[in-house]
């Protein structure tokens, strides 16, 4: 009920535009046209990732603190809220050159495959720790796609990913730019302290050249 209650607001926003549609050959013809792709795009995440949530990531005696949850909640409603209020109410938003709509939308099919691969690498190492039983074979160096690169490359895909949609909004969602500084500050810390875990525990057996969250910087 919840995506659908953001389409519908913003197929609502899209109609009340003042001065109706234009035809521009070089943009989206209407300037709203922007946030009901960027509503689109951001609920097609969130269902992947409840998806991955629900249905593909092993079961775990592992537990979310309470205040972790409910902020992660509240962000994922307030997010789309706040980008359906930038579009409404913010003067100044205008219709996206088409070029920029298809590169965010490339980068963000882009950023989602891989970040579809990055999680089942992991799923499929926690699965196979679940069968072993031995500690000492519990934890494994994750490996493959884009872990040859980075340590969290899923935390870099879901900053490329939001990325993308502000992107293929014409850069024009405010709201979005914080939501992108929120990312990369709260997944950068998180990334920091996953690489120092993956030093400590793996030692020199842990690829050396590998960088936390920006490959080939940091």
């Amino acid at each position: 009920m919840v995506p659908v209650t953001y389409l519908r607001q913003s197929l609502a926003l899209k109609q009340s535009v003042d001065g109706g549609i234009e035809n521009s050959p070089g943009s989206i013809k209407s300037p709203h046209m922007a946030a009901l792709l960027t509503l689109l795009m951001y609920i097609i995440h969130v269902a992947l990732r409840l998806k991955e949530t629900v249905r593909d990531q092993p079961k775990t005696d592992a537990r979310m603190h309470i205040g972790q949850y409910g902020v992660g909640i509240i962000y994922y409603i307030v997010t789309p809220l706040a980008v359906v209020a930038d579009a409404y109410c913010v003067p100044g938003w205008t219709m996206p050159p088409v070029w920029a709509a298809l590169a965010g939308i490339a980068l963000y099919i882009y950023a989602s495959v891989h970040q579809w691969r990055c999680h089942h690498i992991l799923y499929r190492l926690r699965s196979r720790a679940m069968v072993r039983q031995s500690i000492e074979h519990k934890y494994v160096v994750p490996d493959g796609d884009l872990f040859s690169l980075v340590s969290c490359p899923h935390f870099l895909c879901e900053i490329v990913i939001y990325v993308s949609i502000w992107t293929a909004a014409g850069f024009q969602a405010t709201t979005l730019v914080w939501t992108i500084c929120w990312t990369v500050v709260n997944l950068g810390i998180t990334a920091r302290e996953t690489q120092q875990w993956y030093r400590q525990k793996f030692g020199p057996e842990y690829p050396q050249g590998r960088k936390a969250l920006v490959p080939y910087v940091w």
